[in-house]
C-alpha cells in the first residue's frame, strides 16, 4: 500500500496564496485591456504618412507690371581729403543691392524678376539673346557690387581733393500674374552702371550733384567753400580791422 506524500496547506497559507493569484490576474488584465486600447492608436500612428512640407510653387509663364520705379544715385564710397602728392583710397560707405522682396512661398525668380525690371527701364531689350540675358550683371544677383578703392593722385599745388563714387539705384514694386492664375505682389532692387568723380573741398560747388554734396559732407569741413559754397575763411589773425 502505498503513501500518499501530499500535504495540505494550512488555511491561512491557503487565503494568501489565493489572494496573491487573484491579484496577478487582475494585474494582467488590467495590462491586456490598456494594451488593446492603445495599440490601434500606435499602429495608425506608425502606418500613418508623413505630412510633407510644401514647397514653392514656381511662378511660370506669368506677366509682370512694374509701378512706382524710382532711379536714384547713391554714394557708394568716398576717400578723405587729400594733400599734395597723395593718393587716398575710397572708403565706403553704403552698398547697393540686386534682391527681390516677396512673399515666403509665392516661387518668384529673382535673375528673372531682375529682369523684366531691366527691361522696364530700357537697360535690357526684348530681342537681348539668351547670352546677353546671361550676362546682364543688372539682373544678376550672384554679382554684387565692387568698390574701386585705388583713389586719385593729387597733383600741383591742389591740397583738399577728394574723390567720390556712386552707382544709380532701381527700386520698383511688381505684380506677378502667374501661369495658374495666381497673383504676387513685391519689390525689386538693382543698380546701374557706377561712375565717379572728383571736388576740391578749397572750391564751391556749383551745379554739384546730390552725390558730389554728400562727398563734401562727409570729407570736408564744414567751414570750407565746398560745403559752405563761398570762399575759405582767413585765419583768424590774418583778418583785417578797420
Amino acid at each position: 500500500m502505498s503513501e500518499d506524500h501530499r500535504t495540505t496547506a494550512p488555511p491561512g497559507l491557503r487565503r494568501a496564496l489565493v489572494a496573491a493569484v487573484a491579484a496577478c490576474l487582475v494585474v494582467g488584465a488590467a495590462s491586456f485591456v490598456v494594451g488593446r486600447s492603445t495599440a490601434p492608436e500606435t499602429a495608425a500612428a506608425a502606418g500613418a504618412e508623413p505630412v510633407a512640407r510644401q514647397s514653392a510653387v514656381p511662378c511660370q509663364g506669368g506677366t509682370y507690371t512694374w509701378f512706382g520705379v524710382r532711379e536714384e544715385p547713391l554714394l557708394t564710397g568716398v576717400s578723405r581729403a587729400s594733400q599734395k602728392g597723395e593718393e587716398t583710397p575710397l572708403a565706403a560707405v553704403a552698398r547697393p543691392r540686386k534682391a527681390v522682396d516677396a512673399p515666403r512661398g509665392a516661387g518668384v525668380d529673382t535673375r528673372r524678376t531682375l529682369y523684366s525690371l531691366a527691361l522696364h527701364i530700357g537697360e535690357a531689350e526684348l530681342d537681348d539673346g539668351d547670352a546677353d540675358k546671361d550676362s546682364l550683371a543688372f539682373a544678376d544677383p550672384s554679382r554684387p557690387y565692387d568698390l574701386d578703392d585705388g583713389g586719385v593722385e593729387v597733383d600741383g599745388d591742389g591740397v583738399g581733393t577728394v574723390e567720390w563714387a556712386e552707382v544709380t539705384t532701381v527700386t520698383g514694386q511688381f505684380r506677378l500674374e502667374c501661369g495658374d492664375g495666381r497673383t504676387v505682389h513685391g519689390q525689386a532692387e538693382s543698380w546701374t552702371v557706377d561712375g565717379a568723380g572728383v571736388l576740391d573741398c578749397q572750391e564751391p560747388l556749383t551745379d554739384a550733384t546730390s552725390t558730389a554734396r554728400d562727398a563734401a559732407l562727409l570729407a570736408c569741413g564744414g567751414d570750407e567753400p565746398a560745403n559752405t559754397g563761398g570762399k575759405p575763411e582767413a585765419p583768424e589773425g590774418a583778418r583785417k580791422t578797420s
